[in-house]
């Protein structure tokens, strides 16, 4: 019996030996495999960052891209109302410059026929005034002298006018050369009168 003890013993001594190994054994496993959870969590940690990185990278590649993008949109939009503001405006001149020449053609032809109408009256006003002072002079009315001056102040008057006819809006151009076309045919109308 005491060999089974002592067998018995040894047997417990040999598990003691066999159990602390494997306890040694799982300790050293669970080290490694603390280890090895470890090398995977920093493993995983630096592909995580280096994703990130390339993500962070691309996106703001992406944001570069698209900020250049706009710009050049951008420009080129600035560059289109450019363009079409200076060609409206290039047009507008350009009918405005027609309209003033266009003015200026009518405000010269209109010049220089009230002038030679002026012209025609001065010249009848001096036959007129050489009757007056002429045998012919009572065959005209007593007023023909007064009506005479009168005649000669108006025509004075309209060559002044017709000398500042060159500024002004085509507007106030227009009011000016109805206006005086309107006085000229009352003056020719009344030295007519004063001839017949």
């Amino acid at each position: 019996m005491s060999g089974f003890r002592n067998c018995g013993l040894m047997f417990v001594v040999l598990a003691m030996a066999a159990c602390q190994k494997s306890a040694t054994e799982e300790r050293n496993e669970a080290v490694n495999a603390q280890r090895e959870a470890t090398e995977t969590a920093q493993q995983a940690a630096n592909d995580r960052q280096k994703e990130v990185a390339e993500a962070n990278q691309e996106a703001a590649k992406d944001i570069a891209d698209t900020r250049r993008e706009a710009r050049e949109r951008s420009l080129e939009a600035v560059e289109s109302e450019i363009q079409r503001t200076s060609g409206a405006q290039a047009r507008a001149n350009e009918e405005v410059a027609e309209a003033n020449r266009a003015v200026d053609g009518t405000r010269g032809e209109f010049a220089a026929d009230a002038r030679k109408r002026l012209d025609e009256i001065d010249e009848e006003a001096r036959e007129l005034r050489q009757k007056l002072g002429g045998s012919s002079a009572k065959d005209l009315p007593a007023n023909t002298a007064t009506r005479l001056d009168q005649i000669e102040r108006d025509s004075k008057g309209m060559r002044a006018e017709l000398s500042r006819l060159g500024g002004g809006s085509p507007e106030s151009v227009q009011s000016v050369q109805n206006d005086l076309d309107r006085r000229l045919k009352a003056t020719e109308k009344a030295l007519d009168d004063l001839d017949d």
